[in-house]
C-alpha cells in the first residue's frame, strides 16, 4: 500500500502532505501533515518490509540502456526482447518491460500515442518537451504506467528510453506502491541517487555502494529499434503500445 502516487523528488509538496495525513489517520494519530520521530520510524519499518516482500532490486539493463528497480518477488524474468527486457507473471497479473527506441517518431507524437491507445482513461500525465514524460492510465480496471526519456549518447543520434508497467484488474492493493517506487528508481543517464537498492545485485555486477558513488554510464550492448511499427500498431511491440495488451495476461 502507498499513500503517495507521484515522482519522489525530495520536495515536500501537496502530495507528500496528503500522504502523511493518510498515514497518520490510518495509525490513529493526530492528522498534522508532519511526521513525529516515532511515526517516521514506523513508516520506514513498514516500507522496508514491503520492499523485501516485493523483492525490489535495482536492475541495470544494458540492452535498453536504463536502470530501474524491479519487483522480482512478483514477476519472473528477465526475458530479452528486441526493445529491452520483459518480466511477467500471469498468476500475479503483472508485466514490466524496459523500452529503447530510435526517434523516427517525435517524442511528442509518441507521448500522444501512449495517451490515446485503447481509449485509455488517463489519471496522470506530465510531458517535458524533448526531455521526459510520465503517464498513468486505466483500461477498464487494468492499469498501465509509462516513463520515457530522450537520451543523446556520445557521438550518437538521440534515443527514447524508458519502461512500462501493466497491472491486471485483479491486482492487490499492495501494487499501488510499485509504480512510484519504479518511477523514482528509474534512470536513463548517469544519475545514481535514486537507486532502489544499496548495490546492484541484478543485471550487472558492481562493487558495494559507497557514500558518494561515482557516476555510472550505462553501456548499451545493441542498437535502438525503430518505433514506427509500434506507433502504427503493427508488428511485435511492447504491451503498453499494443492494441490489445490484455492478451499478455492470457499466456500460459
Amino acid at each position: 500500500m502507498t499513500y503517495y502516487e507521484g515522482l519522489v523528488d525530495g520536495n515536500v509538496g501537496e502530495g507528500t502532505l496528503a500522504a502523511i495525513k493518510k498515514f497518520q489517520a490510518r495509525i490513529g494519530h493526530p492528522v498534522t501533515g508532519q511526521l513525529t520521530p516515532l511515526e517516521e520510524g514506523q513508516l520506514l519499518r513498514e516500507g522496508r518490509v514491503r520492499r523485501t516482500q516485493a523483492g525490489f532490486k535495482q536492475f541495470t539493463d544494458n540492452d535498453a540502456g536504463v536502470s530501474v528497480g524491479i519487483p522480482l518477488g512478483y514477476v519472473e524474468g528477465p526475458t530479452e526482447t528486441k526493445w529491452g527486457n520483459h518480466w511477467y507473471s500471469k498468476k500475479n497479473g503483472l508485466l514490466v518491460e524496459t523500452l529503447r527506441f530510435g526517434t523516427e517518431v517525435s517524442f511528442k507524437d509518441l507521448f500522444d500515442r501512449f495517451l490515446k491507445i485503447n481509449d485509455r482513461k488517463v489519471a496522470y500525465q506530465r510531458f517535458v518537451e524533448n526531455d521526459w514524460f510520465v503517464i498513468a492510465a486505466f483500461e477498464g480496471k487494468a492499469a498501465v504506467y509509462v516513463r520515457a526519456d530522450v537520451v543523446t549518447p556520445p557521438n550518437k543520434p538521440p534515443e527514447i528510453r524508458g519502461f512500462s508497467i501493466w497491472m491486471s484488474k485483479d491486482r492487490p492493493i499492495e501494487y499501488q506502491a510499485i509504480p512510484p517506487a519504479m518511477l523514482s528508481s528509474f534512470r536513463s543517464n548517469t544519475d545514481r541517487k535514486n537507486d532502489a537498492s544499496s548495490n546492484e545485485t541484478v543485471g550487472i555486477s558492481t562493487p558495494p555502494a559507497v557514500a558518494n558513488p561515482p557516476p555510472l554510464v550505462i553501456q548499451t550492448s545493441k542498437s535502438a529499434v525503430s518505433v514506427l511499427d509500434c506507433y502504427k500498431g503493427l508488428g511485435d511491440c511492447p504491451a503498453a503500445m499494443t492494441p490489445a495488451p490484455v492478451a499478455a495476461f492470457k499466456k500460459d
